[in-house]
């Protein structure tokens, strides 16, 4: 055998190798395409990265939002017992103070949303928090921070008050049947504010005038206003 057969038997041997190589190599990617799992549970979960607030904002925030929860907890549970003075100045600017904070809250409300909905590893329904959870917290968070200064005051009223007996004026009386919550309230007027209607269960003595008369009224009077305790009618 010549040389140059000798070389052209060589190239053959050496291409016939390689398409082997390839044969094998094909068939071992389709029978391990085949047997490979659609789920790797053994790999370790990727935790999405979490976004938290800046240090020197969480201070001033958490203030924010504790002062705005208490004064709705307290407005809640003290405030129907108190006449604000500061009610009659504070009454109309409570409605622009909510309508200023909705744009304000709507956007920052928008943005935690955003962040919280990025961080979830699990899609919500788009219709439930957008159309439903997101107006609703924005106007619940808009109206907690209006309403405040309500609470505030019928605590501090109530705390720093002394007691005292003065004479109102009876607004409105309503007696209902009702088994659950109080069935009998009234509102009072004190110095041109008038309450919010106050639960008469276990405060009223004697029988309860008409609206448009005047009873007597014990409880804590400061310059905040009166807490109500005990309605003393004639």
């Amino acid at each position: 055998m010549n040389p140059d057969e000798q070389e052209t038997a060589r190239i053959e041997a050496r291409l016939l190798a390689i398409g082997e190589a390839q044969v094998r190599d094909m068939k071992a990617r389709e029978a391990a395409q085949r047997n490979r799992r659609p789920w790797n549970f053994d790999a370790p979960a990727k935790e999405p990265r979490r976004w938290t607030l800046p240090r020197k904002y969480r201070v001033p925030v958490l203030l924010v939002v504790a002062y705005t929860v208490i004064g709705t907890v307290l407005g809640l549970s003290l405030a129907h017992q108190f006449i604000w003075f500061g009610e009659v100045a504070y009454g109309p600017l409570a409605w622009l103070l909510f309508l200023g904070l909705l744009p304000v809250i709507a956007a920052i409300w928008f943005i935690a949303a955003r962040i919280a909905q990025a961080q979830e590893s699990r899609a919500r329904s788009w219709a439930g928090r957008w159309l439903v959870a997101y107006p609703a917290w924005v106007v619940l968070s808009a109206c907690m921070v209006a309403t405040a200064p309500w609470g505030w005051a019928a605590l501090l009223g109530w705390a720093f008050g002394s007691p005292a007996r003065v004479e109102v004026q009876v607004t409105s009386v309503e007696q209902r049947h009702a088994r659950r919550g109080c069935n009998h309230t009234a509102t009072f007027e004190l110095q041109g504010a008038t309450s919010f209607r106050i639960c008469l269960h276990r405060r009223l003595e004697g029988a309860m005038p008409p609206a448009g008369s005047t009873v007597e009224v014990s409880g804590m009077l400061s310059w905040l206003g009166l807490y109500v305790e005990q309605v003393h009618a004639r």
